[in-house]
């Protein structure tokens, strides 16, 4: 849990200092705009990577070294005031990405009967800390925005003495890593969200966009087609046959489903927290120290829905697990409809949407891994985390398509918009529910080279 502190303190600190940045360095938006682009890719490139390391080269050791490299960065945004070190610190920190998969696989091998309930306590660990992180970094950043990143700086310690002392477990025997499916897979992740990140600004007929996201999504289906191959006799860089499994399956269309309906909206949210309803239509007019002490408070009902989420998959199902999540994730997003322009309405709708999310990252990380070989728990993780990011990236590219639709004479975002932009994440959140649906009536717990029967479609 110390270990999952630490990420959700470097998740939670980039979204309020970022942008305070700029002063500071004079840059302009478009070069803060690209380091979150440079930090999303990175998250979604070191996710498959780090978590195939860890089933190729043991979890405990790959998770050191993601910690102290976490750590580096930082240190570097803490103490080395300048653009290139916040860069190659952001790039740094996004490393947190493989901590679950990993923390999963060791796990699985010293705690196996333990998993879903670990998994919950990593989960509410996680979005407590996101919440909190963004408040006190908020607070330090008030005077210097550099000061922000302190807060960090004993979370990387505490992580780094936990991940030593860390039980040894097993390695796991994996077969060596695939350079080709591996280039083709990592590549194409760059391309295809520089692509979606991108189409805003380049625009979506534009030559750069059409390449990134044609040459991207290629690459993409090269690599899907090199290692769902069914003879076991050829290398691969992660273990696609798991996908045929009806329980992974619909895990991971849940999951991108989820992504594109929750975290995506932050930005959204964050706006309609701060706009100033007298020129817009909608909106709060609260300060960013406002609105991190909503998201702190509010984070306290992802901590109750992820750890219940295990208990509610052990005494009535997975299934129930998943649908609950996405209905109330589409709930939250009909009261926004509803009653959004009050200020207790939209504070209710959060609050459903955070109880979602909690429930459903609790549930999704724990069932990604359920029917796979022990030796692939962290690139099954790594999938669903793979999954979550892309999810993600299209719902951010999906709600900034529907904002440029719905301007109004000084470029803000009309209510009209908003509204559009609730409907939208609302029936997202509704097919998450639908994918939950999916997942097989009875627990699969056999390995995927011996899966046959009904779990297989």
């Amino acid at each position: 849990m110390t270990i999952e502190s630490l990420s959700g303190v470097v998740q939670g600190f980039l979204n309020p200092i970022l942008p305070a940045l700029g002063p500071v360095f004079d840059i302009d938006a478009p070069t803060i705009n690209g380091i979150f682009l440079i930090a999303n890719v990175s998250f979604a490139v070191l996710t498959p990577l780090i978590s195939r390391l860890g089933d190729s080269f043991g979890y405990k050791r790959v998770l050191l070294i993601s910690t102290l490299l976490v750590a580096a960065g930082v240190g570097l945004l803490s103490f080395v005031p300048s653009l290139t070190a916040i860069i190659i610190g952001v790039i740094l920190i996004t490393c947190v990405v493989g901590f679950i998969p990993l923390m999963m696989g060791i796990l699985r091998l010293s705690h196996p009967d333990e998993t879903r309930r670990g998994v919950s306590y990593l989960i509410g660990t996680l979005m407590v800390m996101v919440g909190l992180g963004g408040l006190v970094a908020g607070i330090l950043g008030a005077v210097d925005p550099l000061r922000g990143f302190w807060v960090g700086i004993p979370f990387a310690v505490a992580a780094i003495i936990c991940a030593l002392l860390l039980p040894d477990v097993p390695r796991p025997d994996k077969e060596p890593i695939a350079i080709f499916p591996m280039v083709s897979c990592l590549l194409g992740i760059i391309l295809f969200m520089a692509g979606l990140s991108m189409a805003p600004d380049w625009g979506w007929a534009s030559w750069k966009t059409l390449t990134c996201v044609v040459l991207g999504t290629g690459l993409l289906a090269t690599w899907a087609l090199m290692d769902s191959r069914s003879d076991d006799s050829i290398r691969r860089f992660t273990d696609l046959r798991m996908l045929k499994l009806r329980s992974i399956r619909s895990v991971s269309i849940a999951t991108f489903f989820f992504g594109f309906a929750s975290i995506s909206y932050f930005g959204t949210n964050g706006l309609v927290l701060h706009s100033e309803r007298a020129s817009t239509g909608y909106g709060f007019d609260f300060s960013p120290m406002v609105i991190a002490v909503i998201l702190a408070v509010t984070s306290l009902f992802s901590l109750f829905s992820s750890l219940s989420a295990g208990q509610m998959m052990n005494r009535i199902s997975e299934r129930a697990a998943l649908v609950s999540s996405g209905a109330l994730l589409a709930s939250g997003f009909v009261v926004f409809l509803i009653a959004g322009d009050t200020l207790i309405g939209y504070l209710v709708g959060f609050s459903v949407f955070n109880l979602a999310l909690g429930s459903y990252q609790s549930a999704t990380r724990a069932l990604s891994v359920e029917g796979v070989p022990v030796e692939e728990t962290s690139s099954a993780a790594g999938i669903n985390e793979l999954a979550l990011s892309v999810g993600i990236a299209c719902g951010a590219a999906v709600i900034k398509m529907l904002s440029s639709m719905n301007v109004d004479a000084q470029g803000a975002i009309t209510a009209n918009g908003i509204h559009v932009i609730w409907g939208t994440l609302a029936i997202a959140a509704a097919i998450a529910a639908l994918a939950g649906s999916r997942y097989p009536k009875r627990q699969f717990t056999r390995p995927i080279r011996q899966a046959e029967g009904s779990d297989i479609q």
